[in-house]
This record gives C-alpha cells, structure tokens and sequence, in this order.
C-alpha cells in the first residue's frame, strides 16, 4: 500500500509555486538591446569617445605662429618704394596664402602648410621659378629658417631665392632675410622690416 503525502503538505507546495510565477511576472520587461551584468552600463555613443588631439610640435607651434600674421604688412624698398605683404588662410585653416605687392602689381606668392608633422612652405617668384622649402625650426619659436628642398624652373632660370629666415619680433614687426643665389652677380641676402598696418577685416 502506498504512503500517501498529507494534504497540509501538498496544498503549502502549491502555494510556494504560485507565489514565485507571480514575482517572476510582476518583474518590468527588459529594454531592447540592454545587457544586464555586473558592471555600469557603457555608452558607446560618439560623444563618449572622442580622440584627443595630437601633441604640439615645433614645426606646428610655428605654423601657429605664421597664422597671427594674417592681414597687412608693409616694409620700407629703396627707391622710396614700399613692398606689401598680405597674409590669409584658407582651406579650413590648414594654409596661408602670403602675397607680395609692389606698386599696386603682385609679384610673388607664398602657400605655407604642413605635411604630416612638417612645415613647408611652396614660394611663386618673380624670378619666374617656383621653389620649394621645409622649415628647420629651433627651441625658439620667433625664428623659423625655410632651407631650400627643391624647384621648378631652375634650369631656365637660375637666380632664386635659396632660403630665408623669418624672426618676429613682437605683434607688429616682423623681419624677413631672403639669400639670393645662382645670380651672374654672386650670392646675396635682401633683409625687410615689417610693421603691421592692418589687422584681418
């Protein structure tokens, strides 16, 4: 004969049962696409993760520098004549345009960018070739010296300015040394003073 379980015992395990499906229910939905663990939820929205900007170097701190210059400059020549530079970026900020004026004509232009972590500048003369620098900047950031990478032209004609060195001196003055070479002539330097007439409109 069967031992048969009482009925106090059989009617409490049917009250446990019905008692846990009901917290089980009454228990909110979980959200789509929410992961339910141990640890703080990440937001892997753009905003959260954003890079950090790459480390200043000599070569930017001077491209920084040359931005300061946009507007107008003007510098004594012989013959009682003054000679114009105007500078401007453009391209989102990532070049200067630098032009030359003398007597109301533009003679040359000069586009100053970077390469990767490198300053160049890319000069269009009036000496009707195009040469090319990388700056070799120093611990001093008013000096930039612009050496001499390569050129067009320069077989046809083969005066050119081979390098120059700028130095500014405060917010309104600024000296330029242009060394001339492959002149019949020989070798020689032009030296500007600068002064700041007009700041960017």
């Amino acid at each position: 004969m069967r031992n048969a379980l009482p009925v106090a015992a059989i009617l409490l395990t049917l009250t446990a049962c019905t008692a846990s499906t009901a917290s089980e229910e009454a228990k909110p939905p979980l959200q789509p696409g929410l992961v339910v663990s141990g640890s703080m939820p990440m937001d892997m929205s753009g905003d959260a993760v954003k890079k950090a900007d790459p480390p200043a170097t000599t070569d930017s701190r001077a491209f920084d520098n040359l931005k300061k210059l946009v507007g107008r400059w003007e510098a004594p020549l012989g013959n009682n004549k003054t000679i114009v530079d105007t500078f401007q970026t453009f391209a989102f900020g990532t070049a200067i345009l630098a032009e030359e004026w003398v007597g109301g004509q533009q003679i040359t232009s000069t586009v100053f960018y970077m390469d990767g972590a490198q300053l160049r500048a890319d000069h269009y003369c009036d000496y009707l070739n195009q040469p090319r620098y990388v700056a070799r900047t120093s611990t001093d950031p008013s000096v930039i010296d612009f050496e001499f990478r390569e050129a067009t032209n320069l077989e046809a004609h083969a005066k050119h300015f081979h390098s120059t060195t700028w130095r500014f001196i405060d917010a309104d003055h600024l000296t330029q040394d242009w060394r001339i070479e492959g002149s019949p002539k020989g070798n020689s330097t032009v030296h500007l003073d600068f002064v700041r007439k007009a700041q960017a409109g």
